[in-house]
């Protein structure tokens, strides 16, 4: 996992997600920022960014292929999912509210309850 670093999807473009949740790699990516290949999830935590990271920041890892990508809105009290990506955006994005839960793609196992999420 990260938290606010870098994560690079090109040659210009180095978005700070607020948590990456990111492959194992024996150097702990201290030689290199991880790339899209690299990440299970970003997370954006939103509250007077969320235009941002819906209209810039979402968009750019659909196009970098991230395959998950979530944002904890915190203004509204709710988690917007976004998956399966392409160079138009995410073409699945699901909104969980309290008293629903949810799973990570990559961990489908793993079910985490909004309320706890949001706190």
């Amino acid at each position: 996992m990260s938290a606010q670093n870098p994560v690079r999807l090109n040659d210009y473009n180095e978005p700070q997600p607020d948590i990456a949740l990111l492959k194992p790699r024996t150097d702990f990516y201290a030689e290199k920022h991880p790339a899209p290949e690299d990440i299970f999830l970003v997370v954006e935590v939103s509250d007077t960014s969320r235009d941002y990271d819906r209209n810039v920041k979402i968009p750019l890892y659909a196009r970098a292929g991230i395959s998950e990508s979530w944002i904890v809105n915190l203004g509204q009290k709710r988690i917007e999912t976004y998956r399966n990506p392409s160079p138009q955006g995410y073409e699945k994005v699901e909104i969980f509210s309290p008293g629903q839960t949810l799973s990570p793609q990559a961990f489908s196992e793993l079910s985490l309850s909004v309320d706890e999420i949001l706190g």
